[in-house]
């Protein structure tokens, strides 16, 4: 069953915390300027360093090795292959892979807590916590120590951890693949052989999966599954700076390090691109961050004013949803303001076009909003300049 908790709050320990939210929010508030900040320089700077990089790269083979090209910018394509296998050595599971990953779960119980609040009158708050469990899967240890409700126990830790097993002679080509490499491939599930002398009571239930318990279809509390996913040896493109039989990332003139991989056989003008179209997307999530931890922020800072109105609760609500609009507004227009701001310094030119643009628009609204009115006063129209002498 479902425990519920109900908790009556004070006007005054609201007001209390609303004062600490309203000191907190200049901490959030500069925090956000700051990343909004930083995402412009940052974004700007991996977009000079990745179009050098296309300006800069040259293609060459994967096999033989060029002394030529060793320390420049190279991009070529190739399989990643190794002549060894990778093993577990904890359950005895082979593949002829270059990676092989271990994902351990154990079978839990998982306490969920959703908390409904109302306003009461006189600016008290009843806040009800209701407590409720269910059974997963989970791939960490969930400490039940801490549930509201006794009865729910689950062990202590995990008989087995995730871990990640590769191999040490990867090559691309005829040069070395090292684990930035092989970590950017594509994998599978990996499907089981029957041999094997599993630990500890476990046992091969299917395909894909190393079982400890009773039946898989019914599993109970402390079961545990294990499963595996394996990176094949498959073709990869990477675009890095050469280094004897290695590969290093390339500092470009704008000082970001340059080390791109994708699987597939990719030319140099697609990874830049890829790459391109993944920075702009960074850039624009971090934008939308910083806007709401502004809006947060400023959220927090009109705090008290709805918590002061929450004496009346329909009051309060109305003073919430206001505060909350004005919020909205100021931490759209504070972050603009610092985008258009980090524009001027590390992008002059766009921030330029950018006002000059909205001169325009607001001169030439002006102008249009003008002659209604001057027609609605009985202005005549102002009188074209005479013609110039002859």
């Amino acid at each position: 069953m479902p425990v519920v908790v109900r908790e009556n709050i004070s006007w005054w320990s609201r007001l209390k915390q609303s004062f600490i939210g309203f000191l907190l929010s200049f901490v959030i508030v500069i925090a956000a300027l700051l990343l909004l900040a930083w995402n412009e320089h940052r974004t700007l700077k991996n977009y000079k360093g990745l179009r050098a990089a296309g300006e800069t790269v040259q293609s060459v083979s994967a096999d033989p090795i060029d002394p030529s090209v060793d320390g420049k910018l190279i991009h070529f394509s190739a399989e990643v292959r190794s002549s060894q296998g990778v093993r577990d050595p904890d359950f005895g599971i082979e593949a002829p892979a270059l990676v092989l990953r271990r994902s351990v779960e154990m079978y839990q119980w998982r306490e969920k807590k959703e908390t409904t609040e109302r306003d009461k009158l006189g600016g008290g708050k009843e806040r009800v916590t209701t407590y409720s469990y269910e059974k997963v899967w989970d791939d960490d240890a969930i400490n039940s120590s801490d549930f509201q409700e006794s009865g729910h126990n689950n062990p202590g830790s995990m008989p087995y951890q995730d871990a990640r097993f590769a191999v040490t002679d990867a090559r691309i080509g005829a040069r070395r693949a090292a684990d930035n490499i092989l970590n950017a491939l594509d994998s599978s599930a990996l499907q089981l052989g029957e041999a094997g002398v599993f630990p500890d009571g476990f046992r091969r239930t299917d395909a894909e999966t190393i079982y400890r318990g009773g039946n898989p279809a019914s599993p109970q509390i402390g079961d545990v599954r294990v499963r595996y996913r394996a990176v094949p040896p498959q073709m990869a493109s990477v675009i890095a700076q050469a280094n004897g039989d290695g590969l290093l990332p390339w500092t470009s003139p704008a000082g970001t390090e340059i080390f791109l991989v994708e699987t597939g056989q990719q030319t140099a003008a697609a990874m830049v691109e890829h790459a391109q179209s993944s920075n702009s997307a960074l850039g624009w999530v971090l934008r939308a961050v910083g806007f709401g931890l502004l809006w947060i922020a400023f959220s927090m800072m009109l705090g008290p004013l709805k918590t002061i109105a929450a004496v009346l609760p329909p009051l309060g609500r109305a003073v919430g949803m206001f505060t909350g609009g004005v919020a909205f507004v100021l931490a759209a227009v504070m972050a603009s303001v610092t985008i258009v701001l980090s524009w001027i310094f590390v992008r002059p030119l766009w921030a330029v076009s950018i006002v000059l643009a909205i001169i325009a628009v607001i001169a030439m609204w002006s102008r249009k909003s003008a002659r209604p009115a001057q027609a609605a006063a009985g202005m005549p129209p102002p009188m074209p300049p005479p013609p110039p002498p002859r």
